[in-house]
């Protein structure tokens, strides 16, 4: 049964999206796309899948559990685990084929230690650390570490990466720091006899940046969903939302001037209206942060959200004139004739960052236009 709310994907897109990605690429360059947090909550299965049809062969995660998931969907595909796996996992990592990240010594040895209790060796990236001060080795002390890992046995180290702190700002001034920081650790790795063959650094915000940090493979995230920053100047990727998120009016009441809504009478109506109210709250995703802020799109207008956001329903103005009623559509996300709402306005309606906005989005009722 089809409920009040729900997400719109039009992969046709996504592959647009890609390809124009692609086409900014050098041709040895792997688009490693980045699906975790259910593909920014958009689905990790129908992008992914999209993806690898076009040609896309390298994929990452957050946890294993989403690596297993991708794995039984994509047999084929390369499955990066970009966080820190307990060594719990390494017997479901080996025989899934998945590689997950050693992020410091510790961590690299216990997973080595599961693995060579299996007899096995565990296919794995090294993260390192050159500045963004999360997971991975210390960029000075990674060279000495690794190649002493390397010789331990149960671990291949098979790639290197870095992840950027500030690459969506203007000022490069630290991306250039922490490249210049990798491609030494890189190098000295080499010097003591520890070649690692497959480098990636770049996420969307670099990839925009400029060609520099291209490599072995990149790592496009929001930039493939549509969002991220634009860069002047730098590398012009096309790239458009291809998610929308969709409600629908359950009741519409003609109220008097002076009518209070929702919870602790926040809002007050200050002339005759239209009160609708949206099948959708904060349970599904849609922030009380919203409350009279936001807006949504009836009739290809917006229309602003009247008082409280509540759990599971959002009283919208509608204004003194209005043809809506229920069982009408209403775009939380997304276009609506000539008007639209991206998730970066939302965003700054929130006070947050469009990741946020489609990653907390819980609606699971995905309607999927193929490409």
């Amino acid at each position: 049964m089809a409920s009040n709310t729900w997400i719109e994907l039009d992969l046709g897109i996504l592959q647009r999206n890609l390809r124009a990605l692609r086409d900014a690429l050098p041709g040895e360059t792997q688009i490693i796309f980045v699906v975790k947090a259910n593909a920014y909550g958009h689905g990790m299965l129908p992008a992914a899948k999209q993806a690898w049809s076009d040609g896309v062969k390298w994929f990452a995660v957050a946890h294993i559990d989403e690596a297993v998931e991708l794995r039984a969907a994509l047999p084929g595909a390369e499955i990066i685990i970009v966080g820190a796996m307990d060594s719990a996992a390494v017997e479901t990592a080996i025989a899934g084929k998945l590689t997950p990240m050693i992020v410091s010594d510790d961590h690299a040895k216990a997973l080595a230690a599961a693995a060579s209790a299996a007899r096995k060796t565990l296919r794995c990236h090294a993260k390192i650390d050159t500045g963004m001060g999360r997971l991975g080795f210390a960029w000075e002390e990674a060279p000495r570490l690794l190649s002493a890992l390397a010789k331990r046995g149960g671990l291949d180290i098979s790639g290197i990466c870095t992840h950027f702190a500030s690459s969506g700002s203007p000022k490069r001034t630290f991306v250039d720091i922490q490249a210049v920081r990798f491609c030494k650790t890189v190098t000295a790795c080499q010097d003591a006899g520890l070649n690692i063959p497959f480098r990636h650094v770049a996420n969307s915000g670099a990839i925009l940046g400029g060609t520099d940090c291209d490599f072995d493979g990149v790592r496009p995230g929001i930039l493939l969903y549509g969002y991220g920053p634009r860069l002047e100047p730098g590398r012009q990727v096309p790239a458009q939302p291809f998610l929308q998120w969709k409600t629908r009016l359950v009741q519409v009441k003609k109220v008097a001037s002076g009518f209070p809504v929702s919870y602790d009478s926040t809002h007050v109506t200050l002339r005759p209206t239209h009160i609708g109210t949206l099948d959708v709250g904060y349970a599904d995703g849609y922030s009380r942060l919203l409350s009279n802020k936001g807006f949504v799109l009836v009739e290809g207008q917006r229309k602003p959200i009247a008082g409280r956001v509540t759990m599971n329903l959002t009283a919208v103005d509608l204004g003194p004139t209005t043809n809506a009623k229920p069982g009408d559509e209403a775009v939380l996300l997304g276009q609506q004739g000539n008007a639209a709402i991206g998730a970066d306005e939302i965003a700054d309606w929130r006070g947050t960052i469009s990741y946020e906005v489609l990653t907390n989005i819980h609606t699971t009722d995905r309607r999927v236009k193929t490409a």
